[in-house]
């Protein structure tokens, strides 16, 4: 995969040479979603543990403390893009794009009692990706509309590090605890991405624009340095972290002439 992605990128450095058209480097960043839906299913089991407790805990005078409830993984992000198109005619153009995003949610407290009894989580994603795309220009009235399509290849990682202790003198037993420790889980697969983009030239060489995005990217069976699957609540099935989701970008965009003397002619 990474051979065909070397190769793509050098089969748009020649095209552009060829043609001789303008370039366009950007850099664009904005709010982004991952989907994530195994993560949040366990977290929410999670939350209801800690429900409990907390609930249980209150009316026990011998116990103190409270915890609070993990927010959802996947969401509030901010995505970040640099990259190259290389023009190939007045409306379509090939590039390559480096893309990059992080999330989390942790938590943590203390039940205190005979003994402190500490409760922490912490939770974090991370990708980072290289994809080609194409893009086409279908309006241009002063103000661009385009689509965009592209794939590549993502890498990303999951650490988690996890520390749930329950009081001695907490009454009732709990099942269903997620399995104490940390670890650093990575993996890479073929991802995908589509969208629609606004464009507002300023001058010849300067534009500013948005874009909507939708990505398609799933990781399954993400292992760490021994071997092991991301394994969150310990019941022996590997979690799939799904990262697709909803993507919005604001970008600034040079646009280099690699043949100035072509409006003269």
């Amino acid at each position: 995969m990474k051979g065909l992605v070397t190769v793509g990128a050098v089969l748009i450095l020649w095209a552009a040479m060829l043609t001789a058209g303008p370039i366009e480097v950007y850099l664009s960043g904005g709010p982004s979603a991952a989907a994530l839906d195994e993560i949040n299913a366990i977290k929410d089991r999670i939350n209801a543990i800690i429900t409990l407790l907390n609930d249980t805990i209150a009316l026990l005078p011998e116990i103190t403390g409270e915890v609070e409830e993990l927010d959802s993984i996947g969401s509030g992000m901010i995505a970040y893009q640099a990259g190259e198109r290389f023009w190939l005619s007045d409306r379509f153009a090939l590039g390559g794009k480096l893309e990059g995003f992080r999330t989390s949610t942790s938590t943590a407290g203390t039940y205190v009692s005979t003994v402190d009894s500490e409760v922490s989580i912490d939770l974090n994603c991370y990708a980072v990706g290289f994809l080609l795309s194409g893009r086409y220009d279908f309006l241009n009235a002063g103000v661009i509309l385009s689509a965009e399509l592209g794939a590549g290849y993502y890498y990303s990682g999951f650490n988690r590090a996890i520390t749930f202790q329950i009081p001695p003198e907490y009454p009732d037993a709990i099942s269903g605890l997620p399995p104490e420790g940390e670890g650093r889980y990575s993996g890479s697969t073929l991802g995908f991405e589509g969208g629609l983009s606004l464009s507002f030239p300023i001058t010849d060489w300067l534009a500013v624009g948005s874009s909507l995005f939708y990505r398609s990217l799933t990781l399954g069976g993400m292992r760490d340095r021994q071997g092991d699957s991301l394994d969150l609540d310990g019941d022996g099935t590997p979690e799939k972290v799904d990262l697709g989701g909803i993507t919005v970008q604001f970008t600034f965009s040079l646009i280099i002439d690699l043949n100035p003397e072509r409006e003269k002619e």
